[in-house]
């Protein structure tokens, strides 16, 4: 059996430099993915509250009032391309009361949490 064939020095050197910079980023790629696990599992923010006009306007969709709007656009598109607040003026009081009840009552119970 041949004897093995000594390993130059400088390869050696470039050899053990390689190893230590995987072992560094090794490093570094685990912590990026500790700090993202963390950001994972901490508890998520707050959303900022809708503006009125945008939570009008899903109100006004939900309900389906843009079938009866005085704007073609609305009706055409099926959706509250205006000032939903009008709509919601004219058509809230044609609701049925438990609805019209549920709506209130959801609104009250929101405003309640905003002021915690």
């Amino acid at each position: 059996m041949p004897a093995p064939t000594p390993v130059p020095a400088a390869v050696s050197g470039h050899h053990a430099h390689l190893q230590a910079r995987l072992r560094d980023l090794q490093l570094k790629g685990f912590a990026v993915a500790e700090r993202i696990l963390d950001s994972l599992q901490a508890e998520p923010a707050e959303r900022a509250p809708l503006p009125l006009t945008v939570a009008r306007r899903q109100m006004a969709n939900m309900l389906g009032v843009p079938q009866f709007c005085h704007r073609a656009r609305c009706r055409r598109t099926q959706t509250c391309d205006g000032e939903p607040a009008h709509c919601l003026t004219a058509c809230l009081p044609a609701l049925p009361h438990d609805v019209l009840a549920r709506i209130l009552s959801a609104k009250a119970m929101r405003q309640r949490l905003r002021r915690r």
